[in-house]
């Protein structure tokens, strides 16, 4: 995939606007988050929710992650890179819970600011970038398709949960007993966004949003490439999708 890049081949200097960054640094643990900047000449900006009200804009990125160079019409990559700036600005770095609700809606038009209503538990580093995404109206996979929650999905969710628990123990002031309520209703209902998948969504170049299949089976082979192994076979698409591709090959 020739979107894709390790630090090591592709240097981040190399970034035009926007990159979707994904690494694994921890045992089979993957985060994600967007490399950001409005013009040429700006420093990047490293976009991320690293964990519950820990939202950061970084100047460097850990040397192991890769970065992905979304198929986007430039200019909309500059108003993405626009909205990313603002959102930074927007938001402090403790005003975005961990939760598993749906990247949808969830910042203000205007302001851009997170919106917390009684139905947002908070979002994931996955479901941040497609909130990011959705914004701009550049909706990266398409929500409808998206399976719930298998087995490994629904161990991770509750993992999700106990980890709120603990730090609310610790942290009371920190983690209200109304977003644990809120979380603990999701877990086992809200479908998961790997942050491999968001990543693969990024970088597939026709028929965005992309459907779930795809997603997954270019996910799949990222996590293979974070883990130092090759790219596997080319992604088979099914006969209707090769038809609509080629059809927006002949539009652009």
């Amino acid at each position: 995939m020739d979107r894709i890049h390790k630090q090591s081949d592709r240097t981040l200097d190399e970034v035009e606007h926007i990159a979707v960054v994904i690494g694994e640094p921890g045992l089979n643990q993957r985060h994600t988050g967007i490399l950001y900047r409005i013009s040429d000449s700006d420093p990047l900006g490293f976009l991320h929710l690293e964990g519950h009200c820990r939202l950061f804009c970084e100047a460097s990125v850990k040397p192991e992650f890769s970065w992905v160079a979304p198929r986007i019409n430039k200019l909309r990559l500059v108003q993405l890179a626009g909205i990313c700036d603002a959102i930074a600005s927007e938001n402090a770095s403790n005003s975005i819970p961990y939760g598993l609700s749906a990247p949808v809606g969830v910042f203000d038009n205007a302001t851009k600011r997170f919106l917390l209503g009684p139905t947002e538990g908070g979002l994931t580093c996955a479901s941040f970038v497609l909130a990011v995404f959705d914004n701009a109206q550049l909706q990266l996979v398409k929500y409808s398709g998206w399976p719930p929650p298998d087995a490994e999905d629904y161990q991770w969710q509750e993992n999700v949960l106990k980890h709120l628990r603990d730090l609310r123990s610790k942290h009371p002031d920190l983690v209200s007993k109304e977003h644990i309520d809120c979380v603990q209703s999701e877990v086992g209902t809200s479908v998961r966004y790997r942050p491999e998948q968001v990543a693969a969504a990024s970088a597939i170049r026709e028929r965005r949003p992309v459907k779930y299949r795809y997603a997954r089976a270019l996910g799949e082979q990222i996590v293979n490439l974070l883990r130092g192994n090759p790219f596997g076979s080319t992604m088979q698409y099914s006969a209707w999708d090769r038809i609509v591709r080629w059809f927006d090959r002949m539009r652009y």
